[in-house]
């Protein structure tokens, strides 16, 4: 199964069935294929989950799998917007399905729906997410600060509030740096796929910020970074970094294994940002990557935080059981 991975990507909601049968070896298989997508597709989160119980890692595997499967039949599939509407709503029916327990007829609903159950997330994060997808289809260009902060909560916030659910930590603020850091996350990607979004007919940054910086359509066609193109990404790139500040004491309320996973993507992303500084901002000569030897020793930075943060974590437990 895993072997024809373009299978997810082309999948239409409306192809997918209602499975009434739930064997525990196919969940099983379920949460092997999830694994093996995540291993393949998302590199650096799977490399940063590497403390995680097998338990949260198998149900962030499910996550993403869910998520990517969302967005990818968008852009995968070759029919009308209409009929994509139509599949939106579809997929939005099934996760209702799933967040009652029902069970449908391809690995990655499985795992995502024994995942939900199980971790208790809310149906209307999947909905928001899934409308998030539907803004992409027609989007063009967005409009205004408050417009990209929307799209920025869809399309990822919805994630993190779905992994805080995962790690069982639901307070309001946590839950509210958790969707600071998604913003952040998303406003990276924008940063750094200027060149490619405006290739494929999408200006995420916004109209009412380009024109306070004098950023005209015109410096998107001749692909040139002036002056005032670099000051707007200087902007948006101080914006991301005040909302990375701003997520990073949201991450001191999960577990020692969550604090890791989400530093080591956090800062693996925001150096995005110092990569875009380093090449002058060019962003559409050429597209910023972290080196690997830096992802590396982001990670064994890190580490050092983690194994403090697991001994307090594992006084605390202690001395609570002893109470």
């Amino acid at each position: 199964m895993f072997s024809d991975y373009k299978a997810h990507l082309t999948l239409l909601p409306s192809q997918i069935e209602i499975d009434e049968i739930k064997d525990p070896r196919s969940l099983e298989k379920a949460y092997d294929y999830a694994l093996n997508l995540f291993k393949l597709h998302a590199k650096s989160f799977y490399f940063a989950s590497r403390y995680l119980e097998e338990k949260e890692r198998k149900a962030f595997a499910a996550l993403y799998g869910f998520c990517r499967l969302a967005d990818d039949f968008v852009d995968e599939v070759d029919i009308g917007i209409e009929e994509i509407e139509r599949e939106l709503d579809i997929l939005k029916d099934i996760s209702s399905g799933l967040g009652r327990g029902k069970t449908y007829n391809h690995p990655l609903f499985q795992a995502f729906g024994d995942t939900m159950v199980q971790y208790k997330i809310p149906v209307r994060y999947l909905h928001e997410l899934i409308e998030g997808v539907r803004m992409d289809v027609k989007l063009t260009e967005i409009k205004t600060e408050k417009e990209l902060e929307k799209y920025c909560y869809h399309v990822a916030s919805t994630v993190g509030l779905m992994m805080c659910h995962i790690w069982d930590s639901t307070k309001r603020e946590t839950l509210e740096r958790a969707a600071d850091l998604g913003h952040a996350l998303q406003l990276t990607n924008i940063l750094r796929d200027v060149a490619e979004d405006y290739d494929n007919g999408r200006i995420y940054l916004p109209l009412d910020t380009r024109q306070d910086f004098r950023v005209t359509t015109n410096d998107f066609e001749l692909r040139e970074v002036g002056p005032n193109f670099q000051r707007l990404i200087e902007h948006e790139i101080h914006r991301a970094k005040a909302l990375y500040a701003r997520a990073e004491i949201g991450i001191l309320d999960l577990p020692p294994a969550g604090q890791f996973t989400v530093k080591v993507a956090s800062r693996v992303y925001g150096s995005i940002m110092s990569e875009i500084e380093k090449m002058d901002y060019q962003v559409f000569k050429q597209r910023a990557v972290v080196p690997k030897w830096k992802k590396i020793w982001i990670a064994y930075r890190v580490r050092s935080e983690y194994l403090r943060e697991k001994k307090a974590y594992e006084r605390l437990k202690k001395d609570e059981a002893s109470q």
